[in-house]
């Protein structure tokens, strides 16, 4: 869409704005946690956009918030962990506030996403299906490999701050202890006012 604003000084400045509506212009994000081995779920995925450079980056479970289908972007976030990967149930912490419009994409995108925390799910043998576009590996990995890939420019940045959030709850929160993983702030997880959905 094409957005006329007028600055305080007078100024009227033409933008376009890019985004989804069938989605509302919302997505969903899902760090996924196993507390017994301390490690994560990283999917390896292709990205379009990412050519020539190169054809695939780190990501995390990731999935338009579509109000045919979902309910609510809880009920999303679990049906992208279903498809991608091929997990379900467990503890589940929203990590922004029940009034957050959600993170905005970019300055020049409508598309705006929830960050989720999922801690001990379980395999699911009844799976949902990958989109047909999808292409796309998940291994549980060590926490280390995440951080890694936050830190290397080689993660899509919605997943790195979906991360940085998630690593920052759990350590608040006495899952990950004596560990350097997370500073605390930086997000509503780092203090500690994660809000489990149930």
């Amino acid at each position: 869409e094409s957005r006329l604003v007028r600055y305080p000084d007078g100024r009227e400045v033409a933008f376009d704005i890019v985004g989804h509506p069938k989605n509302e212009h919302h997505f969903v994000v899902v760090f996924v946690y196993f507390t017994a081995r301390r490690s994560a779920v990283l999917l390896r995925e292709f990205a379009q956009a990412a050519l020539p450079q190169r054809g695939s980056l780190a990501n995390l479970p990731t999935g338009g918030f579509d109000p045919r289908k979902h309910a609510s972007r809880a009920e999303a976030a679990r049906a992208e962990l279903s498809e991608e990967a091929q997990l379900r149930g467990g503890e589940w912490v929203c990590l922004l506030p029940p009034d957050h419009p959600g993170v905005l994409e970019a300055k020049w995108c409508r598309n705006r996403f929830t960050p989720f925390l999922c801690i001990d799910p379980e395999p699911d043998p009844a799976h949902g299906a990958l989109d047909a576009e999808e292409h796309l590996t998940a291994q549980e990995v060590p926490l280390q490999a995440v951080l890694s890939a936050m830190h290397g420019g080689d993660m899509l940045l919605p997943a790195v701050h979906t991360c940085s959030c998630a690593l920052a709850w759990l350590r608040q929160h006495r899952r990950v202890v004596d560990s350097p993983l997370a500073p605390p702030g930086g997000c509503e997880g780092g203090r500690g006012r994660g809000f489990t959905v149930r």
